[in-house]
């Protein structure tokens, strides 16, 4: 039998997900306003609320943002790379180009968050709130998921390579159409996933769970 200790280990020894690594010397600015297509490197930014009016571009590297508003911020191309995000409110912000590599986010709110299009690798997002996130036609690979609120979240004609769903709540997401390659659910909940038989390839669930798919086969259980 499968135990949660059994499966952890697995998962840990098995991926290739790397959380992020900060220099331990970043500088903390006294005050802080975002510029557009400006670059920031190596910033402890804490407790700013972020402009949230439109930017063409903007990339951080090396940076750990905690305590900040950045919700309803639009930036068509923003680029994240070894960045730790933590406590943040990111509800609602859309961006269609987003770059996420080595980038954690932890304790987040991230309802409504938009990245179409995207492209994630190596990257964790651990107890977030992301109901109604939206990550269609986007590039997923090797994420991790852990303990977050997916509630009708949206990965429609996605890519997803090694991406870890922990204890996460996938109630009414949508996976229609998703390419899958390793793909675990085993611990999460996906009670009424919206996909498509051909969808299935690639993703691993546990027997618990089969009872929540019957629906493609059009047959009742009795």
């Amino acid at each position: 039998m499968l135990t949660w200790h059994t499966f952890y280990l697995t998962v840990m020894n098995n991926n290739k997900i790397n959380s992020s690594s900060l220099p331990k010397n970043l500088s903390k600015p006294a005050s802080f306003k975002l510029i557009d297509e400006e670059e920031y490197e190596n910033l402890e930014i804490n407790g700013y609320n972020f402009n949230n009016s439109p930017f063409t571009s903007l990339k951080f590297k090396d940076c750990l943002i905690r305590n900040c508003n950045l919700s309803q911020l639009k930036v068509t191309d923003l680029s994240l790379t070894n960045v730790k995000i933590e406590n943040c409110d990111l509800a609602n912000l859309e961006s269609e180009g987003l770059y996420l590599k080595k980038t954690d986010f932890e304790k987040c709110r991230m309802t409504g968050f938009l990245a179409t299009e995207g492209i994630l690798s190596e990257s964790r997002f651990i107890n977030c709130q992301l109901n109604f996130s939206r990550f269609r036609f986007a590039k997923l690979k090797h994420i991790k998921f852990n303990n977050c609120l997916l509630c009708e979240s949206d990965f429609y004609s996605s890519e997803l390579l090694n991406v870890i769903f922990i204890q996460c709540d996938l109630m009414k997401a949508e996976m229609s159409k998703t390419k899958h390659n390793e793909t675990d659910l085993r611990t999460s909940n996906i009670t009424n996933l919206g996909i498509n038989i051909e969808s299935l390839k690639g993703i691993t669930i546990s027997y618990s769970q089969v009872i929540d798919l019957t629906w493609l086969l059009g047959v009742n259980i009795k």
